[in-house]
């Protein structure tokens, strides 16, 4: 199924001489250049990395210190990677994205232990709260950005990035849960030959109730209550929220969960759709789950919005399928993870051009997250391949037009692999300025972002210190750096 994508995609391309990147580098401050080296330096070393958490924690208990390291830590990893502490924080930078035609994905950074662990039930009101918080401030942003949504398929590219596992108490009931659904669909024959975690089908949600406790089925109900909360008030506001997809044990219930609110909230005769999936390429099931979605989204009258991702769970995901029979859910190897995500861009790139082309528009809204150059490239020629985007003869840019625009969208993390999002920003964009392009920013306190941070690192090694990762960052920033000390020094 995905044996005719190319697999190229192991080497790392070289952006550091772009002159589209090096144009906007040129318009950094100085001092952001200076502290995103210094955060850059340090994940370079796997040792830092691995012990960035625990250091911090010792660090920040004694007297003095703790006040001289928080002030680094704020200058230099966070102001590089999150958005600031609060929504406010973020508005600033959010509005320096959208004058250089950059979306934003805004999420508060809090998430569930990955061993499922419970939470003071303070905190999920504290996250509810941040939530709508993010999705008020992305409404009154995205009214001012683009007041005519229905331009572009009723986006505005201001959305609202939302963990599941941050909005229960206790996560494992959506273990228990998802091991239901499971149950359940192996009891009516489905899924037989999909990968775990198999598809969602009808009944998913109901196999979930009924097969758990009580205290989990309070849990679980409650979590429903909350996710339809968030998606009215998404829609009052016109924000597309995003469902992250998390571990394949959780992915079941999450699903259900995001099949049920797609069918309510992104109906084609409801008004502006509202709640995009998460797909994650590195689990084997991939391909058949993007064209199962695609014909129930069809048959069921939706529109069908997703986010395709790699995976951000490879070590977890291996650690926890030990011991199990047969293949675990992920790829073994990153060549087929590769094929699998140019797969998605593929079979979702020829699926609308053949919608544009029947009836002028598409039901489809694909944000394809990667921070791999020949996914990039790949995404960008087939724009053209399949005519959604066309060149302009004065600067020989990829146009793509407001009708198609709403369809497509590249994402990159905030504060990582911006030669990427400037590389995109300088071969395709729209008629008017609408952004093609999309950065994900997380906020929150520091004592919260820190170890979620540090264990995205931890999860991320191996990409860190490849060609493409923090040291290719770290030099990047040093050549402008370099550039501009020149003439003082020379």
């Amino acid at each position: 199924m995905i044996n005719s994508v190319s697999t190229s995609t192991s080497k790392t391309r070289n952006n550091s001489d772009d002159p589209r990147d090096i144009s906007a580098l040129s318009k950094l401050p100085f001092g952001k250049l200076v502290s995103g080296w210094i955060a850059f330096a340090f994940c370079s070393s796997p040792t830092w990395v691995d012990i960035s958490e625990g250091l911090y924690n010792v660090v920040s208990k004694i007297p003095i210190v703790s006040s001289i390291t928080h002030v680094f830590v704020m200058r230099t990893f966070f102001n590089q990677f999150l958005g600031g502490e609060t929504t406010q924080d973020c508005i600033p930078k959010i509005k320096a994205l959208r004058d250089d035609q950059v979306g934003t994905l805004l999420g508060y950074n809090i998430e569930a232990e990955l061993d499922g662990s419970s939470k003071d039930p303070r905190l999920i009101h504290t996250q509810v709260k941040h939530v709508i918080a993010s999705i008020e401030a992305q409404g009154r942003l995205g009214k001012g950005f683009c007041p005519d949504t229905a331009t572009f398929s009723g986006d505005n590219r201001s959305w609202v990035r939302i963990k599941v596992t941050g909005l229960l108490p206790h996560p494992v009931a959506l273990l228990h849960g998802s091991n239901s659904i499971l149950k359940a669909r192996a009891s009516k024959g489905l899924d037989k030959d999909v990968p775990h975690p198999g598809l969602p089908h009808d009944g998913d949600w109901e196999a979930a109730l009924n097969g758990v406790d009580a205290a989990d089925r309070e849990q679980l109900v409650d979590l429903r209550a909350t996710m339809e909360t968030i998606a009215k008030k998404a829609r009052e506001n016109n924000v597309r929220i995003v469902i992250d997809a998390e571990q394949s044990w959780y992915q079941p219930v999450i699903d259900s969960l995001t099949d049920e609110l797609m069918q309510k909230y992104n109906r084609l005769d409801g008004g502006p759709a509202t709640c995009i999936a998460s797909f994650q390429a590195y689990l084997r099931r991939y391909p058949q789950l993007l064209d199962q979605q695609l014909r129930r989204a069809e048959e069921k009258g939706y529109k069908l919005l997703f986010k395709q991702i790699r995976g951000a769970y490879m070590v977890t995901e291996a650690s926890n399928w030990k011991g199990k029979e047969g293949l675990g859910p992920v790829w073994p190897t990153k060549s087929e993870t590769d094929a699998s995500y140019n797969y998605g861009i593929e079979k979702t790139l020829s699926v609308v051009a053949d919608q544009v082309k029947t009836t002028g528009s598409s039901t489809i809204g694909a944000i394809f997250a990667t921070h791999n150059s020949f996914s990039i490239d790949l995404g960008i020629k087939l724009l053209e391949k399949h005519g959604l985007a066309k060149r302009r003869a004065s600067d020989n840019k990829l146009i793509v037009s407001n009708e198609v625009a709403g369809s497509i969208a590249f994402a990159q993390i905030y504060g990582m692999k911006d030669d990427l999002t400037n590389r995109i920003r300088g071969s395709v964009a729209t008629e008017s300025g609408f952004p093609l392009v999309v950065k994900s920013m997380s906020y929150g306190d520091l004592k919260e972002c820190l170890p979620f941070l540090a264990r995205r690192a931890t999860e991320n090694k191996a990409v860190l210190e490849g060609r493409g990762g923090a040291a290719a960052e770290r030099i990047r920033l040093g050549r402008e750096i370099r550039r501009r000390l020149v003439p003082f020094v020379s």
